[in-house]
């Protein structure tokens, strides 16, 4: 997918040290020129000189896999973790060789990443120190002799050896969700409700997040309020209230969509594409947003009216057909894993489940304050669909993408009421932050 460098006319230049964004250029080198000729591991021990290539790579699969997952979910709401998706690919393609192992990279576009394995397992390992819980592992049938070298990697780079099925059907399911269950600290407890029928090799990963805000919501004004879901209706939904929150947004003018980040405490940012127009296609926004240049976009930011709804989402999926569209058909059929072992060995399932929760988290003692909004105060509300992304702020790879139609998916739709005077719903007819 190629972005088109995109600037918002309407703000001044970013910072450079805007948050989120300081250390994507590392000490100011171009990252690109130290790689290139690199072709082995020599100096892996510092792979963050490296991981730009990584991130833009991570930042292409997750748009691709985006766009494949909307095609496969018949539900509202999505949200997946490309970057939990390509490590379980990653420790695969530990195994893989010569056409598998290259379409594996190329489908992630990790192709002439370097260090990748090295890198893979740094940042796994310092993600998981943090309010992030990530878990990957491959079961295999019983029988299959794993070769020492894939089994000595998967546990350096990836944390987890390959482990043999019992065979036994019920004891094997009940040991995943058990493994799983501990791997997300409780988070996720059932992750599969039944085996595949005449499972090979099963690929399994499983992520959870909270995140905390670095700025705080009060609960004491979340209360009851609408989200648009188009033009016509309304759903209700509890949505979280600020009237000065620190916010850093702007509006892409062409594209009239406008984007916003919400910092966590852990190096980490829940960024929203919110389209303005509500007849838009998923596929066409992610193609329409200027990923390398988001960092000097956003700009300072500034106390912002703002609103947004109180979150919880769990998604499950079943990847294969996800996955084939993507050029990875091979795996389920007759891929080359002979690094893993000499018998034949396909993929018969990839599973994934991702599950996200944001909320006020926490009550601070604050004087009581009016709510209402003023129209001489930036203000960004978040009462229409939009597509999120959770960034790791060091090195801008996505964590998470997902998107939300309806954050009330049981209630029934309501049709609009005329709109009051006094009541503004639509964050165009607010002043942009200077």
């Amino acid at each position: 997918t190629t972005l088109p460098g995109m600037r918002n006319e309407g703000n001044s230049e970013a910072e450079a040290e805007a948050v989120g964004c300081q250390e994507q250029r590392p000490s100011g080198e171009n990252a690109s020129s130290e790689e290139e000729g690199e072709a082995e591991d020599e100096n892996c021990q510092t792979p963050w000189k490296k991981s730009q290539k990584l991130a833009d790579g991570l930042m292409r699969f997750s748009i691709d896999l985006m766009k494949e997952v909307q095609l496969e979910s018949n539900r509202t709401n999505v949200i997946v973790s490309p970057l939990s998706i390509a490590i379980a690919l990653s420790q695969l393609a530990l195994g893989a060789a010569n056409r598998t192992e290259k379409r594996l990279l190329e489908v992630m576009h990790l192709e002439s990443a370097p260090c990748l394995h090295h890198t893979f397992g740094t940042l796994r390992r310092r993600l998981t120190e943090s309010t992030l819980s990530l878990a990957s592992r491959l079961y295999l049938q019983k029988g299959f002799e794993v070769k020492e070298k894939f089994l000595e990697d998967s546990e350096k780079f990836y944390g987890a050896k390959p482990t043999a099925l019992s065979g036994i059907s019920e004891d094997d399911l009940v040991a995943i969700n058990e493994w799983v269950k501990e791997a997300t600290r409780g988070q996720i407890p059932t992750f599969l409700q039944q085996l595949p029928a005449s499972t090979v090799m099963l690929l399994l990963n499983a992520i959870h997040f909270h995140g905390f805000w670095r700025t705080k919501f009060d609960v004491n004004f979340t209360g009851p309020d609408v989200f648009h879901l188009d033009n016509e209706f309304v759903v209700p939904v509890e949505m979280m209230k600020a009237q000065k929150y620190p916010l850093s947004w702007f509006t892409l003018e062409p594209q009239d969509i406008q984007v916003a980040k919400f910092p966590f405490k852990t190096n980490s940012s829940f960024v929203v594409i919110v389209p303005n127009q509500p007849t838009w296609k998923i596929s066409r926004v992610l193609e329409n947003v200027p990923y390398k240049q988001l960092c000097r976009l956003f700009p300072r930011e500034v106390p912002t009216a703002v609103k947004i709804p109180r979150i919880k989402l769990g998604y499950q999926l079943e990847l294969n057909k996800v996955l084939s569209r993507m050029g990875l058909g091979e795996l389920f059929t007759s891929p080359d894993l002979h690094k893993i072992t000499d018998e034949p060995l396909f993929v018969s399932s990839v599973q994934h489940q991702s599950a996200l929760e944001l909320k006020e988290d926490g009550v601070e003692a604050s004087a009581a304050t009016s709510i209402a909004i003023s129209r001489s105060v930036s203000a960004f509300s978040l009462d229409r669909p939009f597509i999120f992304i959770i960034f790791d702020d060091e090195t801008g790879i996505p964590l998470f993408i997902g998107c939300v139609q309806n954050p009330n998916p049981s209630a029934a739709p309501q049709q609009k009421e005329p709109r009051d005077s006094s009541e503004v719903t639509d964050a165009n007819e607010y002043p942009m932050p200077k």
